[in-house]
């Protein structure tokens, strides 16, 4: 099954699914599991410690897939002081996709389509969204309200249109993707691909703790909570794991940082918070169960295809 689009075009996949790159949650398994199913699966450098264990991540990847996969940066030094080194290894490995956040990828968009890839950025406001157009970008991924992890607060019905309207790129749509309708949706707003992240950390390939999996399943939309006092960033998280661990809120991540700006204390208190309190995004209503990743997509495909022709005419 193929649906073509500019981004599947583009990045030379089957499907307009990109699988978000998750901290401690998107490893080989899951980046491989999304790929060979026709999407395109994606991880964060930053799930390596060390540029010798990414670059031993890539290999393993490689070795099981031969499809096109991504790896998002953080340009943002206070979260990721080593993100330079990164960027070598993943340029080194030839990776298809570069997904940035948290920062403008001016400086290293050149090297990027040079080195034959794609330049992604995540954006939440049409002002960062201008900034990493004019910085290179070649798609902007539109997070929009209810999205996982760090998100933006504007509905998707006004983020899609409004930012492609504006820019003229190609978007993707990031933000309670969870099924075929919210694909369909998605593609009806002018995305021309989706982003999932929350609907695959509840899969088989996912190294999310079983806990973690099974607060997903647990939890409902009115039990996502959005706040920047975890990351430093509005994001959004699981109610529950907030509650379970609420010593990590007492200091702020802006206040560890002042204090030992990219050292490794910092690094951990990071490393922390992101393992003990859970991102998720409001597409926790569509979880149920745990399954292969290759179901979730092909699935949605199946749901997006059924609700597309019986659409009012």
């Amino acid at each position: 099954m193929k649906i073509k689009t500019p981004i599947t075009e583009m990045l030379k996949i089957d499907l307009p699914i990109i699988a978000a790159p998750m901290f401690l949650v998107s490893y080989p398994e899951l980046v491989v599991a999304v790929s060979e199913a026709g999407g395109i699966g994606c991880f964060p450098s930053l799930n390596y410690r060390t540029p010798e264990q990414l670059k031993d991540g890539l290999q393993e990847i490689r070795s099981k897939t031969k499809k096109p996969i991504g790896v998002n940066i953080i340009l943002h030094k206070d979260h990721n002081p080593n993100w330079a080194k990164q960027f070598e290894v993943v340029m080194e490995m030839k990776v298809e996709l570069i997904i940035t956040s948290l920062g403008t990828p001016r400086t290293i968009a050149k090297e990027i389509k040079a080195n034959g890839a794609h330049l992604f950025c995540d954006v939440t406001t049409l002002k960062h969204a201008n900034i990493v157009a004019k910085s290179g970008a070649d798609a902007l991924i539109t997070v929009a309200q209810g999205a996982g992890g760090h998100a933006g607060n504007i509905t998707p019905f006004a983020l899609i249109p409004y930012l492609k309207k504006e820019t003229g790129l190609p978007v993707i749509a990031a933000g309670a993707i969870s099924g075929g309708a919210q694909m369909a949706a998605a593609f009806a707003l002018g995305a021309d691909a989706v982003y999932v992240g929350t609907k695959f950390i509840a899969t088989n390939e996912s190294r999310a703790q079983n806990e973690y999996k099974q607060m997903l399943i647990d939890s409902v939309p009115e039990e996502i909570i959005y706040t920047e006092k975890i990351s430093g960033i509005p994001a959004n998280w699981l109610e529950k794991s907030v509650r379970k661990s609420p010593e990590l809120l007492e200091n702020s991540p802006r206040k560890i940082a002042e204090g030992h700006a990219g050292g490794e204390h910092a690094m951990e208190q990071e490393y922390k918070r992101w393992r003990d309190i859970w991102s998720a995004g409001q597409g926790v209503a569509q979880i149920e169960n745990v399954r292969p990743a290759k179901e979730v997509v092909d699935e949605m495909v199946k749901e997006y295809l059924e609700i597309v022709s019986r659409l009012p005419r």
